[in-house]
């Protein structure tokens, strides 16, 4: 009976709060990397970002497997995508400063879509195709120079039972043509949390697994469909395992 009332009153405030959050950090970092570009305030700008929304949401994350990652590596992370909170889950407690693939819609927000632009989010558009795969691989590169990492989302969409989807081979292949190692990651309880077009944010515990790296060095293309059945395999691993 409670449980209802108690989770309009916390999207109500997540929504203002969160709102509030975006727009002066995203203000923030706009300007601040104008004036310095070379800042490093800005992973814990985005982590104060998603903590905070953690928090206004009641969102309570345990990482695993952290120690399976060097916090100064540059990886393609990849896992399912369930929920709106898989972004500042990953982003507030994965141990490295990474980047997202966001589609170009994101871009259009003000501050937010600025924001995004400053601090090299990739912007993707699936209606157009071999330019769009240009520009993606043209922008991972500037992500990849700065020594940061990406996290992509290979089913493409979130699901919309919680159940885990096909992978597609993208990410595989900026991770094979740049020699990055793939790190598969497993977000549990984000589903409940707060469900796709759900209105309502419920809130509750969620576990970020990350698995052991998968190396890519000396791979090629002959290698997407086994280094994308291995990624999906641990992803699902994550799940058999909570359900044990």
């Amino acid at each position: 009976m409670v449980r209802i009332p108690l989770a309009v009153v916390r999207t109500f405030f997540a929504v203002v709060l969160q709102g509030l959050a975006t727009f002066i950090c995203g203000s923030y970092l706009i300007v601040l990397l104008k004036v310095r570009p070379r800042t490093r305030q800005v992973p814990r700008v985005m982590r104060i970002w998603a903590n905070s929304f953690l928090f206004v949401t009641n969102t309570r994350v345990t990482v695993e497997g952290a120690d399976r990652i060097d916090p100064s590596g540059s990886y393609v992370f990849t896992g399912n995508h369930t929920s709106n909170l898989d972004i500042p889950v990953i982003m507030g407690r994965l141990p490295v400063s990474n980047r997202f693939l966001a589609k170009k819609e994101l871009f259009k927000v003000p501050v937010l879509g600025g924001a995004m632009h400053a601090i090299h989010m990739v912007e993707t558009d699936r209606r157009v195709g071999p330019a769009a795969h240009r520009a993606i691989n043209d922008q991972v590169a500037t992500v990849i120079a700065a020594g940061l990492s990406l996290m992509i989302f290979p089913e493409g969409t979130r699901s919309e039972d919680g159940d885990l989807l096909p992978f597609k081979k993208g990410a595989f292949r900026i991770a094979v043509d740049n020699a990055m190692p793939v790190v598969p990651v497993t977000i549990v309880g984000a589903f409940e949390a707060w469900r796709p077009h759900a209105k309502l944010i419920f809130g509750g515990r969620v576990t970020l697994i990350i698995h052991d790296p998968i190396p890519t060095e000396g791979l090629t293309a002959a290698d997407l469909n086994d280094l994308r059945d291995r990624a999906r395999n641990a992803v699902a691993a994550g799940f058999d395992r909570d359900t044990d």
